[in-house]
């Protein structure tokens, strides 16, 4: 019975501590993804919107973005965007991270964030959504909202 005992707390033991390392090592994962995400998004909506340059948005698209939208489509959205004049002053991005696992495709990591800019003609709020590909973050979804009348303004 003595020896029963010991092998079920030394088992019992040796899981506790695979359990703190495997979380250690997630917190560690987690803070790494905050901070590689938003720093992305900082960077990356900045280089995109300053001059509403398509290629600063492909060049940090998935390939499923890429395939999902024409350039005739990009342009004309941009061309519109741009309408709410030069940027004037990005005030950064709020967001998260969030780890999936699914048996038939892995685990996914995916990223979803707020941003917001001044304008000269007014302000915008990003929506983006990212994935990480191969050791990097890539963008899923890029959505502008503007208010209808900032950009009937700037039209005039």
């Amino acid at each position: 019975m003595r020896k029963f005992l010991i092998i079920v707390g030394a088992t019992t033991s040796i899981m506790v501590l695979c359990a703190v390392v495997a979380l250690g090592v997630l917190f560690y994962q987690a803070r790494a993804f905050d901070r590689g995400s938003k720093s992305f998004v900082d960077t990356a909506v900045p280089a995109i919107v300053t001059k509403w340059n398509e290629d600063e948005l492909l060049d940090r698209a998935t390939p499923e973005l890429r395939t999902s939208i024409t350039s005739d489509q990009l342009k004309s959205s941009f061309r519109t965007f741009s309408q709410v004049g030069p940027l004037i002053e990005y005030e950064g991005s709020q967001g998260q991270w969030n780890m999936s696992y699914v048996s038939a495709t892995g685990t996914t990591v995916s990223a979803q964030y707020v941003a917001k800019a001044r304008f000269q003609n007014g302000d915008a709020i990003f929506r983006i959504y990212l994935m990480r590909r191969d050791g990097r973050w890539l963008i899923q979804g890029f959505y502008v909202d503007t208010k209808p009348a900032i950009l009937a303004a700037a039209r005039t």
